[in-house]
């Protein structure tokens, strides 16, 4: 059975913001978030490889996508490892150890079932130029803090993503952040753009003008997605593992997708 594609499941067609260039060149965030819909690829595919490797990181730009959810974690040794747990219990069974506490040196013999971990560097050097990151620096984005340290990795990271593109992180780096989450004012200071993943019981606590994108569960209620319209802000879906549920999303008022299955929902 074929798999539909990105045009099958949108209501529209990809625009392409070509006035989105200046001196400096394209603003590739600014392009991503003019697509309807937009996409995401969460975890680099993590549904259907596993997460934050390799394997996934091709295939999800073998399936077209111009955008990579990367969470972060700084390591003992000072690298930024590419996972979303605080640990690696999960992802490699049989280990126990903690990012903030393990160096690279150990981190990087690990398997995840079909290859090592990844930093957020060998991410950034196997991307092409015109792929965004959508980076969640998980000690900072949420209230999973682990580790006294938490703002001075984050301030790390600023400094790191700063060399990595060129003094312009803000044209490929898109901050990703949860509602109760203490990053977003540092990062927009900083000139970045940033998206909140959002959850039902929490609009009525939040103030949604503070962020630039607006997530939520692609399964929400009718008047949830309604509440996100109105702020005028492109708003995603999470997380989309078939095209049944990127229909009921894009039906719903969603003008982007996070992806976790990039074979099945792909531009």
């Amino acid at each position: 059975m074929a798999h539909e594609s990105v045009s099958d499941v949108t209501m529209g067609t990809e625009t392409a913001v070509d006035q989105e260039v200046d001196a400096l060149g394209p603003h590739y965030v600014k392009r991503l978030l003019a697509g309807r819909p937009f996409y995401i690829a969460h975890r680099m595919g993590g549904m259907e490889f596993p997460e934050y490797t390799r394997q996934g990181l091709d295939a999800s730009l073998r399936a077209g996508f111009k955008a990579l959810e990367v969470s972060v974690r700084r390591c003992a040794s000072g690298e930024f490892v590419a996972i979303h747990d605080w640990k690696t219990t999960r992802t490699v069974p049989g280990t126990d150890y903690q990012i903030w506490n393990t160096p690279w040196s150990t981190l990087s013999k690990l398997r995840q079932a079909s290859g090592p971990f990844l930093r957020l560097s060998d991410i950034v050097e196997r991307i092409p130029s015109n792929v965004v990151l959508a980076i969640d620096h998980k000690t900072t984005s949420s209230q999973d803090q682990k580790n006294k340290g938490d703002l001075a990795a984050e301030a790390e990271l600023f400094e790191y993503l700063h060399r990595a593109f060129g003094g312009h992180p803000e044209r490929r780096v898109l901050w990703k952040t949860f509602a109760k989450g203490t990053s977003s004012a540092r990062a927009k200071a900083r000139g970045y753009m940033t998206m909140a993943m959002l959850y039902p019981n929490e609009l009525a606590s939040v103030k949604l003008s503070q962020w630039d994108v607006l997530g939520m569960e692609w399964n929400a209620r009718p008047e949830v997605w309604s509440a996100l319209k109105a702020a005028k802000r492109p708003t995603i879906a999470h997380i989309i593992t078939n095209p049944g549920q990127a229909k009921q999303a894009l039906a719903a008022g969603a003008t982007g997708l996070m992806v976790s299955s990039p074979s099945k929902v792909h531009p």
